[in-house]
């Protein structure tokens, strides 16, 4: 009898999901945090209206954060494809197919953002650093810095300034970038950690380890600050 429940029970919450519209799918993909659960809930969504640009880019997202680039990407050009004036879309697919270290036809994705909208300061940051990966230094840092007059808290467009300043070996600049996106986001430990490695390029040792020391107060698991501290330590002990 109560095996009997539980399966009729069963089947009666399959069906009352069954009744469920694209639109309540897609709520649900909103509200839970869980990345399967967003999977299953945008693609339930879909099935139900497979027009949606914003389901497939909310697919996209939650396939990205799970590591898979190439489903994510798909989803996202989909996106696009219903909207071509899509931003977030755009965005996110430029965001992907930078991670994958596809610069061309990411540079491509900002470049169509910013003929929607010129000023749209996270597509030219990114695009800044898209381009310097494409050798095209001094564009990369000129849309870098108009993003940053654009949206002075950005921490994206300092990040990106720091290491372009840092790859050109101007290293006092590339430390303030990296303190201007310590104070924005103190937790940014990629941010502190750069501002040891170049200290320690400068012979400024003693600062460095201070500030990987600091790195690992925070995470004490952080292999970068660790592998860098001792580095630091051998190169202190070489040099005195």
């Amino acid at each position: 009898m109560e095996e009997g429940n539980a399966k009729s029970n069963t089947e009666n919450k399959e069906n009352k999901d069954d009744d469920l519209s694209a639109e309540e799918w897609f709520e649900k993909g909103l509200k839970t945090d869980n990345l399967q659960e967003k999977i299953i809930y945008f693609q339930k969504s879909l099935e139900k209206k497979p027009k949606n640009p914003s389901a497939w880019n909310n697919l996209g997202i939650a396939l990205f954060n799970l590591g898979r680039q190439e489903e994510a990407i798909q989803c996202f050009v989909r996106a696009v494809e219903l909207d071509t004036y899509y931003i977030d879309g755009l965005f996110n697919l430029g965001i992907a197919l930078m991670t994958g270290r596809k610069f061309k036809e990411a540079l491509q994705c900002f470049e169509r953002i910013l003929k929607i909208n010129e000023n749209d300061y996270n597509a030219l940051a990114n695009m800044g650093y898209v381009l310097y990966n494409l050798g095209n230094y001094e564009e990369a840092e000129q849309r870098i810095k108009k993003a940053i007059d654009l949206a002075p808290e950005n921490p994206t467009a300092w990040y990106n300034l720091g290491m372009i300043h840092y790859l050109k070996e101007r290293f006092e600049e590339a430390v303030k970038c990296f303190e201007k996106v310590l104070e924005i986001n103190p937790k940014n430990m990629q941010a502190m950690n750069n501002i040891g490695i170049i200290l320690g390029r400068m012979g400024k040792f003693d600062e460095a380890i201070e500030v990987f020391d600091k790195v690992l107060s925070i995470e004490p698991e952080n292999e970068v600050a660790m592998f860098n501290r001792q580095f630091v330590i051998q190169r202190k002990e070489s040099t005195s």
